[in-house]
């Protein structure tokens, strides 16, 4: 005869936790997460406002005389240093946000090779400081732990609440970068160009020639209306990278409720401005 079976008092409350603790995780909403982490990995690797920031240095050759040239070879070799500055801070926002992105759909890839190529950029980054390694190496470890951790709600909420200081001070950075260096160079170049053709059509020994000054003229804007489109490029990015900040920042200030329906709905303006942010990149670069 088989015996009863025998059911302790303390099983019913346990098993009932575990019941609940299983029916959170598989309503656990991450849309929105996902949704903000690939489009800030997207937009966080755009590369077409930094790329340009080294070749401007050849096009300013033509507007300056020759005795300037070595001074523009001088700061061509101090602005590859701060791209590969920018390559890192890039290459690590968007390594954290694909590791995020992987979290919220269990899709845990490896990116041994992206933290291996972040060490080689980083050797190539002289001119990064100590708090701006700090915060690199901070995320990129976290990426490391995020990418091995099992699919489940608390490592989302551990991800964003560990990565979201180190996230900003990158961002900062790259911000800065991009508008003391990249749209401040713009707006000297714009003056430049605009001093090259006045000096060349306000000339007092210059023939009244009405087909070359309106050859003259029309270059002149058609050049200055390149740079402003790269001025308006290095805007658009910064904007972005200002949505992404704010976005993780209220996903950081907001991670208790993560996977609710209710903060997916709250966050839903956050990553609207980032898209429309980014699409105004877009339209403005290509």
């Amino acid at each position: 005869m088989a015996r009863p079976l025998h059911i302790g008092r303390g099983f019913f409350p346990g098993f009932a936790a575990f019941l609940l603790a299983v029916g959170v995780s598989g309503c656990a909403n991450f849309d929105a997460v996902k949704k903000f982490a690939t489009l800030s990995s997207n937009a966080a690797n755009h590369a077409a406002v930094t790329r340009d920031y080294i070749a401007a240095l050849d096009r300013r050759k033509q507007y300056q005389p020759p005795e300037f040239h070595a001074e523009l070879d001088a700061q061509r070799t101090r602005r590859e240093a701060q791209q590969a500055s920018l390559d890192v801070f890039q290459q690590t926002m968007v390594g954290y946000m694909q590791g995020l992105g992987g979290l919220t759909t269990g899709e845990i890839r490896a990116y041994d090779k992206s933290l291996k190529d972040l060490g080689a950029s980083l050797n190539k980054a002289t001119l990064l400081t100590s708090d701006e390694k700090e915060a690199v190496a901070a995320l990129s470890t976290l990426l490391a732990r995020g990418v091995t951790a099992v699919y489940r709600r608390n490592e989302i909420k551990k991800l964003i609440q560990d990565g979201n200081q180190p996230l900003q001070d990158i961002i900062k950075a790259t911000r800065k970068i991009v508008m003391r260096g990249i749209y401040a160079d713009l707006q000297v170049e714009s003056t430049l160009v605009s001093r090259y053709y006045d000096n060349f059509m306000l000339a007092p020994d210059n023939p009244p020639e009405p087909v070359a000054m309106a050859l003259a003229r029309e270059a002149k804007a058609e050049a200055l209306g390149r740079i402003d489109s790269r001025i308006k490029g290095a805007q658009a990015y910064d904007a972005v990278l200002e949505k992404l900040a704010q976005g993780h920042q209220y996903l950081h200030e907001h991670r208790d409720r993560i996977g609710n329906n209710e903060l997916n709905e709250q966050f839903s303006p956050y990553i609207d401005e980032l898209r429309y942010a980014y699409r105004s990149l877009l339209e403005i670069t290509r």
